[in-house]
Parts: structure tokens; C-alpha cells; sequence
């Protein structure tokens, strides 16, 4: 049995209800209703035996084109349903190539936004480091500074400290020679 066949035998076992659901716009539950209806037509047609005068147990000549009229009908319904299988296949196959399109469009699109995101995260830890860097190098200017107003300030105390033993000698000299 090939797989076509398989598949079509399942397609045929598989109950109206499963396939409307498995399908919803599909016209395969209506056909196999129409070939269930066919196989019905076939089984009665078969089952005539209208002999000669009645007499006889073999079919006539009408039984047996009505057993080959049934036949007919459900040879042509099994197309139909084939060509429906071979559509909804077909269809089924297209919307898998559009899906793995699909996939692999957003994979690349995944791929494309982790390494954007990658580089976006490097750049900002750089701009981190290099503003950590700064503000070191701010703080150390900062203590630098500091140290050099420290510096300057005792610098000046010490200067006027001078400036002030030196007025005070002056005016102690001042009244020492005037007193003289």
C-alpha cells in the first residue's frame, strides 16, 4: 500500500466531525458523506437480483449497470476527494515553505537584534568605563586642588605671619629709636 493510499484511507476512517475540525472550510466531510452515500447506492445495488421472471438468483443485465453505475459514482467521488487531498497538500506544503520563510526570517531577525543588542551593551559599558575613568581623574584633580589651596593658604598664614612680626619689629623699632 503506498503512502498516498494510507493517507487516503485515513482521510476516509478519519469521522465527518475530526475532519471539520481538522479542516474547517474544506469540502472533504461533504464528499465522503456523498461517497459513504455512494458506497450505501452500491451495497443495495449489488444486493438486487432481479433474474429472469424473478425466478433466478442472478442479476439482471439493469441490476448490473446499476451495480456498475454505483461504482462509477464512487470512482468519481474518490477523484473529487483526491483532488481535494492533492489541493489541501499542496496547500499544506506551501504554508510550510511560507512558515520555514518565516522562521528563518525571524531567526536572522533574532540573530541581527542580539548582536545590535551585543554591540549596544559594549558601547554603553565603554561609555561606562570611560565616564568611571573621568570621574577618578576629576576627583583626583579635585584632591590635587585641594591639597594646593591647603598649601597656599598655610603659604599665606606663614606670610603673614611674617608680614605681622616684621610690622610689629618695625613699630617696636620705630618707637625705640624714638624714644632714643
Amino acid at each position: 500500500m503506498t503512502l498516498f493510499a494510507r493517507s487516503l484511507s485515513l482521510w476516509l476512517l478519519m469521522p465527518a466531525p475530526a475532519l471539520a475540525q481538522a479542516a474547517p472550510d474544506s469540502p472533504l466531510p461533504r464528499l465522503l458523506a456523498e461517497r459513504r452515500i455512494l458506497t450505501q447506492q452500491y451495497a443495495e445495488a449489488n444486493a438486487q437480483r432481479h433474474g429472469l421472471l424473478g425466478l433466478s438468483n442472478k442479476p439482471s443485465k439493469k441490476d448490473l449497470q446499476d451495480v456498475v453505475d454505483a461504482l462509477q459514482g464512487i470512482v468519481n467521488k474518490d477523484e473529487q476527494i483526491v483532488a481535494v487531498l492533492n489541493q489541501t497538500a499542496q496547500q499544506a506544503q506551501t504554508t510550510a515553505t511560507q512558515l520555514q520563510t518565516t522562521a528563518t526570517t525571524l531567526q536572522n531577525t533574532s540573530r541581527d537584534d542580539r548582536n545590535l543588542t551585543g554591540q549596544r551593551l559594549s558601547e554603553l559599558q565603554n561609555d561606562l568605563q570611560n565616564a568611571q575613568q573621568r570621574e577618578r581623574q576629576a576627583a583626583e584633580r579635585q584632591r590635587t586642588l585641594t591639597a594646593d589651596l591647603e598649601e597656599a593658604q598655610q603659604g599665606r598664614t606663614i606670610r603673614d605671619g611674617l608680614i605681622a612680626g616684621l610690622a610689629l619689629g618695625c613699630a617696636g623699632l620705630f618707637f625705640w629709636r624714638r624714644k632714643r
